[in-house]
């Protein structure tokens, strides 16, 4: 520790601190600009500038360390003299806009000119005059404002990993720009935004639409992924404005991504439902309340009676609240009589729970946000992390910075790959390949004596007879990478010290089967890291939570297992000929982020009864006998849970959109109009029920699952491309699709494709193609791109109307759900 005195107060800090952020911690003020605790100190302001005893010159406290014995003083006549010349100096350029910049009220520069600056100057210069920039679907860049503190640039290429600006120019000409002044094209994550203290970085959908004196800040949890970071809300006359990340607040500690920050407009889409809607000659027309819940009420009752309850089966959200999903499986289970409920977590986060389960005995296996931080070997296998979870995508890129070896496995480019030390390159859906390569290597070479628990656990000498094929040759020739590449590799990951392995399972992505998952519990419990050393991440903000509210078929809420009688899955209720009657939709759209489009159309077309429960107009309600409207995230109060198993509240901020209703109400008020009642019946009583839940976490235990490695599907001549499925950083599910911000960045569905691909399949970047597999067709334009290897395509599966999901299949095979395709030129 490092004791010394600012102001004549006393301070005790780590050794190492700065003097800024020791005075910050013990609330002494002294004014910054460029500083940023995520960046490496600077001292390019000169704002933060004190006077240290003994000293002739000023130093900048941002990146001056305290040492034992030092005297600070932050407010002498020379501090404040020299803190008024910076003022004058960045306002000689500076232009004197602030009645329509967007950051007046709260810019740095304007407050801290009223406390330091002078109503006169010393100096005179010219005025820059630089176009403003507001080509951008999302950022506005007004280069005349900057006072080139350098926060945008070092927060876009040290946290951020990214690069997209830099200063250009010199002298009076120097300004932040992208290459060549070129169109900003980035993540479009807005870091920058945040971070400018001025108003030379805005955001474009809020621009000129408040002031900040007018706005009204509230705090909720992001609707998107698991990470489940805090927002903090712009609010005027009830409607959100404007969506930031506050330094310090969340799991995130203000870092926010695209769909965080400019994605909570979809609550405002033009397809928001208002009013109940029901079926009549053919058409849905609007209702009120009372007659829609008797047809609902009516309908299911007659399905029971024609066909039993376990004809009727329900699919819960990930993007509902857990109250909201606790009292769906509630009502399923009560009022219905059936297990039949599940979730879009059967295409993903099911896989990770029954991985964890049969390898390691567990119900849980929560993140650690900072797990990347503490291990000195990362390997990422075929998950692009940066998009599916952005913020926790981060952990990976500062743990490289510090030190450690990323090691990442993908045949497609990613943000990722090009932060890591190592790129394997392997062919998609080979990962469990490679994961076997590097077991195989570790035993051969006696790296797993190092633990010799390794031995000693069940079904090791079944996993070292699997292993016997997996020669470095065979892993060449089935991955693709060549031997040194990969022994080098195995080398790294065996002899480091601490490891990390990790893969993301999500309904988007066809690269995860569970073979390949339990794969990589195999090989952290050869190494000897265990469980904790394989992170899964849950994919949406509320998937953790739904799983263990019993929103599954085979588990009852805190996963007390169902043995006398489980449910129908997803797969058996959407996937096969009449096995259920009627169904129970609560915020969610199969049509849109399931797989096999066609043969979803044909179940929906088939069945006697459809209920759709949602916040908008849905593809699958075009089915449905009734539509009724819920009320969306930030206009009810609730919990998630998210992918650390962290409760957050979610709170109404914004009044509710028509007659719409929170989910676990309608659901109630349903069992009411049966005379089913099923228990709590209100909010406060169904948390009560919730924290009662007692949670059923089973002793660790660990075992060796040696499975096969098998793809779905391989190429052949009639289908000889292998398409990859996956998300966008701006774009996650319907979801997403709906916020007019995040469709001017990607509106439309696209191919991307190899150079050579598209040489030998006559395409052209920006023209049409036909893709083609098994079970369907979908034609949409092509992007020729370096991020993808020959023989490989890749489509987001985000846009309804270009039909993707018709490509793809749905499966309960363990293997990796690859499927095959031709491409052809469209006109």
């Amino acid at each position: 520790m490092v004791e010394f005195t600012i102001d004549d107060k006393i301070i005790k800090v780590p050794d190492g601190t700065t003097i800024l952020v020791a005075a910050m911690e013990n609330g002494i003020d002294i004014p910054h600009l460029c500083w940023d605790k995520r960046l490496t100190p600077f001292g390019g302001c000169r704002i933060c500038l004190v006077e240290i005893e003994g000293h002739s010159k000023l130093y900048t406290s941002c990146s001056t360390a305290a040492e034992n014995g030092m005297v600070v003083y932050t407010s002498t006549p020379e501090v404040l003299k020299a803190r008024k010349t910076v003022f004058e100096l960045l306002l000689v350029h500076h232009p004197l806009d602030c009645p329509i910049c967007d950051k007046a009220g709260e810019c740095k520069l304007q407050d801290m000119s009223y406390k330091y600056g002078a109503s006169t100057s010393s100096y005179a210069g010219e005025k820059k005059a630089d176009p403003e920039d507001i080509a951008n679907p999302l950022i506005d860049i007004n280069t005349n404002r900057c006072i080139m503190c350098g926060r945008c640039v070092r927060v876009c290429w040290e946290h951020q990993g990214v690069g997209a600006i830099n200063f250009i120019g010199r002298g009076f000409g120097t300004k932040v720009s992208p290459p060549f002044e070129e169109t900003l094209n980035c993540e479009f994550c807005g870091q920058c935004v945040d971070a400018c203290p001025v108003g030379a970085l805005g955001s474009k959908p809020f621009r000129h639409r408040a002031r900040a004196w007018f706005l009204e800040q509230k705090d909720n949890i992001c609707p998107y992924c698991g990470v489940g970071c805090t927002i903090t809300l712009d609010i005027r006359e009830g409607r959100i404005l404007n969506a930031r990340g506050v330094d310090g607040k969340g799991v995130s500690n203000g870092d926010l991504c695209t769909k965080g920050r400019y994605g909570t407009d979809y609550i405002y889409s033009s397809n928001r439902l208002k009013t109940p809607l029901v079926r009549k000659n053919g058409e849905l027309v609007p209702s009120s309340w009372e007659e829609a819940m008797y047809l609902v009420a009516n309908g299911l009752k007659q399905i029971i009676k024609t066909h039993g309850p376990d004809s009727i089966g329900a699919i819960g959200s990930s993007r509902c609240s857990i109250e909201d999903n606790y009292v769906l499986q509630k009502f399923m289970r009560t009022a219905i009589g059936t297990n039949n409920i599940d979730s879009s977590a059967f295409f993903g986060f099911a896989k990770v729970f029954k991985a964890i389960d049969m390898a390691f005995g567990l119900h849980e296996l929560p993140i650690d946000f900072d797990s990347p931080l503490s291990r000195k070997t990362l390997l990422v296998l075929e998950s692009d992390i940066a998009a599916t979870h952005p913020i926790w995508g981060l952990k990976f890129v500062e743990a490289k910075q510090r030190g450690a070896r990323l090691i990442v496995a993908s045949a497609r480019e990613t943000k990722l790959t090009r932060h890591a030390h190592r790129w394997l390159r392997i062919k998609p859906g080979t990962a469990q390949v490679l994961v076997y390569g590097i077991m195989k290597t570790a035993i051969d070479e006696g790296y797993h004596l190092k633990h010799e628990m390794a031995k000693n656990i069940g079904n090791f000498s079944e996993m070292v007879e699997l292993l016997k094929d997996y020669t470095p040759d065979k892993v060449c020739e089935l991955t693709g990478i060549c031997g040194n590449e990969f022994l080098h590799a195995a080398e790294e990951f065996l002899s480091s010290e601490s490891r990390l392995v990790t893969t993301a399972a999500t309904p988007a992505s066809n690269l995860e089967g569970l073979n390949s998952l339990l794969a990589a519990a195999n090989l952290v419990i050869l190494t000897g890291d265990g469980p904790r050393a394989l992170q899964l991440p849950a994919e949406y903000s509320n998937t953790f939570g739904l799983w263990k509210m019993g929103v599954t078929p085979e588990y009852l809420p805190g996963y007390v297992k169902i043995v006398d009688k489980p449910g129908k899955n997803l797969f058996n209720m959407l996937y096969e000929k009449d096995s259920i009657k009627a169904l129970y939709l609560m915020g969610e759209d199969p049509l849109v982020t399931y797989p096999d489009l066609k043969k979803l159309e044909n179940k929906f077309q088939s069945l006697e009864f459809i209920v759709v429960q949602d916040i908008r107009m849905t593809a699958c309600a075009r089915y449905a006998h009734v539509v009724l409207p819920a009320s969306s995230w930030s206009e009810k109060e609730g919990t998630f849970i998210n992918m650390a198993g962290k409760y957050q509240d979610v709170h109404k901020i914004v009044a509710t959109t028509g007659e719409s209703m929170p989910d676990w109400q309608i659901l109630r008020n349903l069992a009411r109009v049966m005379n089913v009642p099923i228990g709590a019946d209100s909010l406060k009583a169904i948390q009560e029920e919730i924290q009662a839940i007692n949670v059923n976490l089973p002793h660790e235990k660990w075992r060796y699952c040696p499975v096969p490695f098998e793809l779905a599907e391989k190429p052949d001549a009639k289908y000889p491309l292998v398409l990859v499925t996956g998300n966008l950083m701006q774009h996650s599910g319907a979801l997403s699709a709906m916020s007019t911000s995040l469709t001017h960045v990607i509106s439309d569905a696209f191919v991307q494709v190899s150079a050579p691909d598209a040489d030998k399949y006559n395409l052209e970047d920006g023209g049409n193609a036909k893709v083609e597999s098994k079970n369907g067709s979908a034609t949409m334009k092509v992007r020729i791109s370096e991020e993808i290897p020959q023989g490989m395509i890749f489509v987001p599966l985000h846009f309804f109307r270009w039909r993707v999901s018709e490509l793809t299949a749905a499966t309960q095979s363990d293997a990796v759900p690859i499927t095959t395709v031709r491409i052809t030129p469209q006109d």
